[in-house]
């Protein structure tokens, strides 16, 4: 028997955008709870590799030599004295290793975006954490060249931030100066001005470059494109000609993200203000729990903007001319898609 979709038939639809994207976004990844815990996981790994090292110096070096409980709030000025000479010793042989894992932690960070654009673009349910793994090594070559193409843009950003670029037009054009350097200005409150909306452009631009990595990232998993240097000169387009339903969902996310580490932060504080020879193991215990919870709270930030990522650019881009492979179909990771509502491709069985 031949099945074939009629043309005139209404075709399957995306479900209606969200009225809040952020909120919906940061749902849908809090209910990925296997596919946030397999991202934290990975993460951490790579922070306790960093921090394990430093740990046995430490370690090493207070045993037998210090009162117990003496240096549990600080290094005193003493303690930094004995250890000045060990201590940029062990810095500097430290610096190979830590940028190898800084570089590890770009590829981490590729990786993890395959496997949340994976999970949120197919509309099938379950074994998330298997379409996690298959979606990062799926797109995580191309990915890695977007961290690439991250790492020269944001290069460009700070010479034209910090180089001549700026130098010549506000040091010079606009501020008048006969050498382009801050030391030549009348004030100190001008300087201290200068330097800080200098730093600020430099960080919303920061932002900016991360996000168009962002959206870059979806465009490419979502339409399949196989060049990274096309599909991010699209999306500077997308983010130029739509900025607010671009950047609103992303910048609450960041809303959303500052207002627990602000909290965090405060906790801290008190915490570490307690410490002493007299704290028990409780209070450390809860130093690592609020740093825990704010690594798994920034990994599902994480996965929340991909998923707005993803309802911002179904919604603002035009779809491929070709059959979506994502629209509202189902299958296996990695095998055929079977679209829900009749025959996408008109195949007849």
């Amino acid at each position: 028997m031949s099945v074939w979709q009629d043309p005139r038939d209404p075709q399957p639809t995306e479900p209606e955008l969200p009225r809040w994207i952020f909120l919906h976004a940061l749902r849908q990844a809090l209910g990925r709870t296997s596919v946030w815990l397999t991202h934290f996981a990975l993460i951490a790994a790579l922070a306790a590799a960093a921090a394990a090292p430093w740990f046995g110096f430490y370690d090493s070096s207070f045993a037998h030599h210090y009162e117990p409980g003496a240096l549990v709030r600080e290094l005193d000025e003493t303690v930094r004295f004995d250890l000045r000479s060990a201590r940029d010793a062990f810095e500097s042989a430290s610096r190979g290793w830590v940028g190898v894992l800084s570089f590890v932690a770009l590829l981490v960070g590729a990786f993890s975006a395959g496997g949340w654009l994976q999970v949120f673009l197919e509309h099938t349910q379950g074994e998330s954490v298997r379409r996690f793994f298959y979606g990062g090594a799926r797109f995580f070559f191309r990915f890695a060249r977007v961290v690439l193409m991250t790492l020269v843009v944001l290069q460009l950003v700070g010479w034209v931030v910090y180089g001549a670029p700026w130098e010549w037009l506000v040091l010079e054009k606009l501020l008048e100066l006969p050498k382009p350097q801050l030391e030549e200005l009348a004030s100190e409150a001008v300087a201290r001005r200068t330097v800080f909306i200098q730093d600020g452009l430099y960080a919303a631009l920061f932002a900016l470059v991360l996000t168009w990595a962002d959206f870059t990232r979806t465009r490419i998993a979502a339409h399949g494109h196989k060049s990274v240097v096309w599909a991010g000169l699209c999306c500077v387009a997308t983010v130029v000609t739509s900025p607010v339903r671009t950047l609103r969902p992303l910048l609450l996310l960041w809303f959303a993200e500052s207002a627990v580490l602000v909290v965090a932060w405060f906790a801290m504080q008190q915490l570490e203000g307690s410490l002493g020879p007299e704290s028990g193991k409780w209070t450390v215990l809860a130093m690592y729990a609020v740093g825990f919870a704010v690594l798994a709270w920034r990994t599902i930030i994480r996965g929340a903007r991909y998923s707005a990522c993803v309802l911002v650019t179904r919604d603002v881009v035009r779809p491929p001319s070709r059959p979506d492979p994502w629209r509202r179909s189902v299958g296996g990771p990695g095998g055929p898609r079977y679209p829900i509502d009749g025959d996408e491709y008109g195949v007849a069985l």
